[in-house]
């Protein structure tokens, strides 16, 4: 693993301290989100996630999420995520339900937003805090479902998705740890001059999926 400890050379290198997705912490994640970004759009709360847990899980090796990751129609999304955001949200238990108190819908210009009322931040890790803000940071004022459509997690399945033979499919995990073909990423280039700002050297990303495979009981190959 001798690239993978050089790239993590003087970083709080550690996994994440949860082993199960919680709902209190999802609420966190979105009032994070929108405390920096300063957006309420419920499709831009969903995409920074998805940036965020790209980015996290490729430096220290989990979602911070622990979400179940799905290819729709308008990007990647974390499944449950998504449904707290829209509260679709029957299967939760009372105590699970009382974390919607903080999520609120609001009009903004005739559009349903999200607005998220104060919560803490004990949640989260200083590392997933760190990627959380890369994520508002790089991708604040883009389009951000272009964008995500470049990424290998949708890119996958956009002939499907194209032709309407789909309209959702599981995301394969291993696709977090490739990089987008940059020839084939118009939002990408147009956003970032012909580079992805993930890029992450190949031979680190190999050593990374297999870390985290094996940090799950399972074998990359």
């Amino acid at each position: 693993m001798k690239q993978l400890e050089k790239e993590s050379h003087n970083k709080e290198f550690r996994l994440n301290r949860y082993c199960y997705l919680n709902i209190e912490k999802i609420i966190q994640i979105f009032y994070y989100i929108q405390k920096y970004s300063k957006s309420s759009s419920k499709l831009e709360l969903i995409k920074y996630l998805f940036f965020a847990d790209r980015i996290n899980i490729r430096e220290y090796f989990s979602l911070i999420s622990l979400d179940t990751y799905i290819a729709l129609e308008h990007g990647p999304v974390a499944s449950i995520a998504l449904d707290i955001i829209n509260k679709s949200t029957e299967y939760l238990n009372n105590y699970e339900e009382n974390e919607l108190k903080y999520l609120n819908y609001i009009k903004i210009n005739g559009k349903s937003n999200r607005k998220i009322n104060q919560i803490g931040f004990d949640l989260l890790s200083k590392n997933e805090m760190k990627s959380l803000d890369k994520s508002i940071e790089l991708f604040s004022g883009k389009k951000l479902v272009d964008i995500s459509h470049d990424y290998p997690e949708w890119k996958r399945f956009k002939l499907l998705f194209e032709k309407k033979y789909i309209s959702s499919r599981p995301i394969h995990m291993e696709d977090f740890f490739k990089n987008p073909d940059i020839k084939d990423s118009p939002a990408i280039n147009k956003y970032f001059n012909n580079e992805d700002p993930l890029y992450k050297d190949e031979n680190y990303l190999k050593e990374a999926k297999q870390f985290y495979m094996e940090s799950l009981g399972q074998y990359a190959v």
